[in-house]
């Protein structure tokens, strides 16, 4: 055992051997999102308490704002190999970092000294070990309470258990909660099960002052923060509202489920709904932090949403990983107005059957592209459309190589083809037509010649936003609703088959009618021909056709006539 394993301070509740880093769907909490909104919130302190698994990403943040740090573990095994990692290891060496192995109740007495942060994003069900009382969800809140200063800042996270991904989960309660939790957390009555209930638990403990965010997380990390009241306020085709229907999509992109989620989220939304559907929320007491942090266009790209007079101010922020495709991501601040998006207008129309609105729309969109210069990207769904003109959105895609205003239209119009497709949404156009063929119509609306390669190029540029942006939806997870209307349009599809295959039956055995008929026809005049062919083979025939010939026939009739008289 080195130096550095055998000083891992161990209290009582201590779990070997478990590990809480690698259980399925419930990764350490953490992420570019979380450590955002964190960096916006934490003071400088002296001593801040990490309670739970949470990821390197937030450690990291934690010791660069406090000059001593606890982190609270009930793993023996990740207390370890905590300590003995080298961010670990140079922190507990220069005595700021302490690594604690064991259940928050038994961290009572143990540390003497309160704390000026507590940080427990993760939650408070991976707190108690296997020798812990069976603590009800307030009981858990007031033992990490003790450790707290009176005006402690604190970041503290609640699983959601009317999630729309819980709610349309079709996997039972043994399936989605596996052996994560040693004790039923979900059936404790005092758990709270509203973000309401959470507050008021809080501040009931003592904590006044706070403010939630909805987590809408991807699988287990933050992906999209709403403050709740802006949640609940926020309606269909708003900013908050498009980036909390792309936090659940994110949210749902890897598990089986009964409904498509996009639809069931704007509803919430239109509903004021949209803070009581999330993943989990977090509740924080701390300096004011903004309306909104989300994952941007890309991977390492983060975007923070202020209010601003007419609308938001959107900061995106970061690297973006490899973007295959020929992309590039631009950051910086922009205002954008709180108006619907382009596409809600377009799906407005569609669903209305009116294709002259589409195509005045169309030719409003066209002619304001070709005003554009440089190779930025516009999606229809990232569009901003306030009556009077348009204002592109957070996503900030450039095109690496040189680009036409054409093909910038024609991507656009590509991805919103395959989302109309894809959300099985209404729409006046045939299904044979709504390929590359709607594509190029649409371009033509818009004023453009909709060349082949156009359209190609469009497509190329669409997939490649699609593929950066969109979350990876797992083929095998696809909902029962979509599954069940797959299965009906094949069943359409077979009878639609059978009929043609029907038909053709019938068709053919017309034609075997026919053939039998020419057939027998052919036969007849066959025999006719043979018959014929044996009279004009026939001694008398040729002396019948040598008469034929004759052109005098008297005068041939009185010489035979003296030839037989001699």
């Amino acid at each position: 055992m080195t130096e550095i394993e055998s000083a891992v301070r161990v209290v009582r509740g201590e779990m070997q051997p478990w590990s809480d880093q690698n259980q399925p769907g419930r990764p350490p909490a953490g992420g570019a999102v979380v450590c955002r909104l964190l960096s916006d919130l934490l003071p400088r302190a002296r001593r801040t308490l990490v309670v739970g698994p949470h990821g390197q990403d937030v450690l990291d943040l934690v010791a660069d704002r406090s000059d001593q740090v606890t982190v609270l573990l009930r793993s023996v095994s990740d207390a370890t190999d905590l300590a003995t990692s080298p961010a670990g290891e140079m922190s507990f060496l220069d005595g700021r970092f302490e690594v604690v192995a064991g259940a928050l109740d038994g961290l009572a007495g143990a540390t003497l000294e309160p704390y000026d942060v507590i940080v427990a994003v993760d939650g408070l069900d991976r707190v108690l070990g296997a020798d812990s009382p069976d603590l009800s969800w307030p009981e858990r809140l007031a033992q990490l309470l003790k450790h707290a200063t009176v005006d402690a800042a604190l970041v503290l996270g609640l699983e959601n258990g009317f999630s729309l991904t819980s709610l349309l989960d079709r996997r039972g309660l043994d399936e989605r909660h596996g052996d994560n939790e040693w004790w039923p957390l979900r059936d404790d009555p005092e758990r709270p099960a509203s973000v309401a209930a959470f507050a008021e638990a809080v501040e009931r403990a003592g904590v006044s002052g706070t403010t939630a965010y909805a987590n809408f997380s991807e699988a287990g990390i933050a992906h999209t923060l709403i403050e709740t009241t802006a949640a609940a306020e926020a309606r269909p085709g708003s900013l908050l509202c498009r980036l909390g229907v792309r936090g659940l999509a994110a949210a749902a992109a890897s598990l089986p489920l009964l409904a498509p989620i996009g639809e069931l989220a704007e509803a919430a939304a239109l509903a004021g709904q949209l803070d009581a559907v999330p993943e989990s929320w977090l509740l924080m007491r701390g300096k004011p932090t903004r309306a909104a942090y989300a994952e941007g266009a890309a991977k390492g790209v983060t975007v923070a949403v202020d209010r601003a007079d007419a609308g938001w101010i959107v900061d995106s922020a970061g690297a973006a990983a490899d973007v295959p495709g020929g992309l590039r991501v631009r950051v910086g601040t922009r205002t954008l107005p709180d108006a619907p998006t382009a596409e809600d207008v377009l799906f407005r129309l569609a669903a209305a059957g009116d294709v002259p609105g589409v195509r005045a729309f169309a030719a409003e969109v066209g002619a304001w592209a070709r005003t554009q210069s440089g190779s930025g990207v516009f999606c229809f769904d990232d569009l901003g459309y306030d009556g009077t003109g348009f204002t592109p959105g957070f996503y900030g895609w450039a095109v690496v190589e040189p680009v036409s205003p054409g093909e910038l239209l024609a991507a656009a119009w590509q991805r919103w083809r395959d989302r109309l497709v894809s959300g099985r949404r209404r729409h006046p156009w045939p299904p044979w037509m709504t390929g590359d063929e709607l594509v190029a119509t649409l371009l033509r609306m818009s004023g453009d010649e909709a060349e082949p390669s156009t359209v190609e190029r469009g497509r190329k540029i669409a997939a490649a936003v699609s593929a950066a942006t969109d979350p990876v939806v797992d083929e095998s997870t696809v909902d029962l609703r979509s599954a069940l209307e797959d299965a009906a349009a094949a069943r359409h599809e077979l009878a639609e088959l059978r009929g043609h295959v029907f038909g053709l039956e019938r068709t053919l055995g017309f034609r075997d009618k026919q053939l039998k008929v020419r057939e027998k026809r052919i036969r007849e005049m066959r025999a006719s021909v043979q018959r014929y062919e044996a009279i004009r083979n026939h001694r008398l025939f040729k002396y019948v056709r040598y008469a034929a010939k004759i052109r005098h026939p008297k005068q041939f009739a009185r010489a035979v006539m003296r030839r037989l008289r001699g």
